[in-house]
């Protein structure tokens, strides 16, 4: 780094967990530069503690003032086994709780030291709808680059089992580490931008024969130039990428492009020849109207109260009923002009976009008579099994064990059917012993044939009311019963985010009884006793 970067303070946040008698180990630390000109911070007194209900350990957090030199040596010297926790630079902030060690896991690097990398939420030339999750929230509402250094989480697992733990690092932290689990037992450097103070851009409507432009605009910190800083422009119109090109800041900040038109998108990446990317702009587009609309709220507001279910004895749900308004202006601001081709491009690029994302997700619409065409579907998807299959129906029985599950390899995958007394009521001509007979020399023929074991679940039919189909790491919400799937309309889709949903059945699927448990309940139903 060079001399002039290494001048100043920086704040390091640090989360340890520590049993009892034993050296505390890193949980997760933060070294956050200040910017130049910044105040520095008043030292933090003590430590805030925090201890694990499950584990008894406790959680221990400390903020300390170094300076910017001693922040970097004590970053750096991070790595396996026992190190120092960071000192406080000034004498006056020091305590005797700093001359402390904690373990340390092995830490790597994903980056070079000192390259910083800049965090972004959108890809290079992905528009609004493709934004991700942040993937550094620790660094806050100033813009800044970072380095990071990931550890091994092991041994700080039942973290994540505590819910107030979470709570505790996040307010102090400025990270959720049960949402950012790849943060646990690591360590990240965050500096600010060390040249740019703020950057604007605007366009500028066109007037006097000349046509729109866009205006860049790059203020630089306090003492500093904007030598060796340069922007590069990127456009999209009718979703083609049209340019791409680097211009020298100049040294006022005030870049002028002369664009004619600027119905498109526009981005830009802000770069300089010694730290590299200091600001990145996803492509948009800019605001060419407003509309506005004033409305008078009635003053008049009630409560709604109705019963929370079809019971008599149900409790009251309450909720504020919405007010009335009525319109008192409708304005529209700045320039309206006709759609034209690149509007039409739009449009129809997001209905295809929206048809990838169904595909994606595996969204199948089955009309109503097509129970053929949805029980081939289910039983391809099956088929395709390698390690898993649940089925979560409250109305699975014995004839969809026939219908759908030797397409499961049974050798290979382990199976979990999830289902409710409610699929064992008997018919007209049936018994409800008959049918659980009938249920389990389902399950003898699947095991002689299909060398297929499955585990059965029969669980509170108030617990369960969607259907849930699980093949390996895949979730699929469908929208029927497996016993009437395409009778009626019906609809299927892969969900998302899986890894809930599998913990969720599986947390029902232990509380609930086994086959031979719940038949023996049903065998004792002269006892007088109800079937939970």
């Amino acid at each position: 780094m060079a001399s002039n970067e290494c001048q100043g303070w920086a704040v390091v946040r640090l989360v340890t967990m520590q049993k009892k008698g034993e050296m505390g180990r890193l949980l997760f630390t933060a070294v956050t530069e200040l910017a130049q000109g910044r105040p520095t911070p008043t030292s933090m007194r003590g430590v805030d503690s925090f201890t694990l209900k499950e584990s008894g350990e406790r959680l221990f957090f400390r903020r300390t003032i170094l300076s910017k030199e001693d922040a970097i040596r004590w970053y750096r010297s991070l790595g396996e086994g026992e190190r120092p926790a960071p000192i406080p630079t000034r004498e006056e902030d020091r305590e005797k709780l700093d001359d402390v060690f904690i373990r340390v896991p092995r830490l790597e690097d994903v980056q070079p030291w000192p390259a910083l990398g800049l965090p972004i939420t959108e890809e290079l030339f992905s528009g609004p709808r493709r934004r991700t999750i942040d993937p550094a929230p620790f660094i806050g509402s100033v813009p800044g680059r970072l380095h990071r250094r990931f550890g091994d989480r092991a041994g700080l697992e039942v973290f994540l089992k505590d819910t107030g733990a979470q709570a505790f690092v996040a307010r102090r932290m400025h990270i959720d580490l049960f949402e950012y689990q790849e943060y646990l037992g690591s360590a990240v450097y965050i500096a600010p931008d060390p040249v740019v103070r703020q950057i604007d851009n605007f366009m500028v409507p066109a007037k006097n024969g000349r046509g729109e432009r866009i205006i860049y605009r790059i203020v630089p910190r306090p003492g500093q130039s904007l030598e060796g800083v340069r922007i590069t422009a990127f456009d999209k119109e009718a979703r083609l990428l049209t340019s791409f090109k680097t211009y020298q800041v100049p040294h006022d900040g005030i870049l002028d492009v002369d664009k004619g038109t600027c119905m498109g998108e526009y981005g830009f990446v802000v770069t300089h020849d010694q730290y590299g990317v200091l600001a990145y702009q996803p492509s948009s587009s800019f605001m060419r109207q407003m509309n506005v609309s004033i409305r008078a709220v009635s003053s008049n507001s009630r409560k709604v109260r109705v019963p929370s279910g079809d019971s008599v004895d149900s409790p009251l749900m309450e909720y504020q009923a919405s007010m009335g308004s009525e319109l008192a202006s409708k304005s529209v601001l700045g320039e309206v002009k006709t759609p034209g081709a690149g509007v039409r491009v739009a449009v129809e690029a997001t209905k295809r976009e929206r048809l990838a994302d169904a595909k994606h997700y595996g969204q199948r619409w089955f009309a109503e008579g097509s129970r053929d065409e949805a029980a081939h579907f289910i039983r391809e998807l099956l088929r395709a099994a390698r390690s898993r299959v649940i089925i979560a129906d409250p109305y699975l029985g014995a004839l969809q064990l026939g219908q759908f599950l030797y397409t499961v390899h049974g050798s290979e995958v382990s199976v979990t059917l999830m289902t409710t007394k409610l699929a064992f009521n008997p018919k007209l001509s049936e018994t409800k012993q008959g049918v659980l007979d009938a249920f389990k020399q389902s399950l003898e023929n699947l095991n002689k044939y299909q060398q297929l074991a499955p585990e059965v679940r029969v669980i509170s039919s108030s617990s369960l009311h969607d259907r849930f189909l699980v093949v390996d790491q895949d979730v699929w919400f469908v929208g029927n019963s497996l016993n009437s799937l395409g009778e009626k309309a019906s609809m299927i889709v892969r969900l998302p985010n899986p890894n809930e949903v599998i913990e969720r059945l599986q947390e029902l699927s232990s509380k609930a009884s086994t086959l031979d448990d719940y038949i023996h309940k049903v065998s004792r139903a002269d006892t007088g006793q109800e079937e939970e």
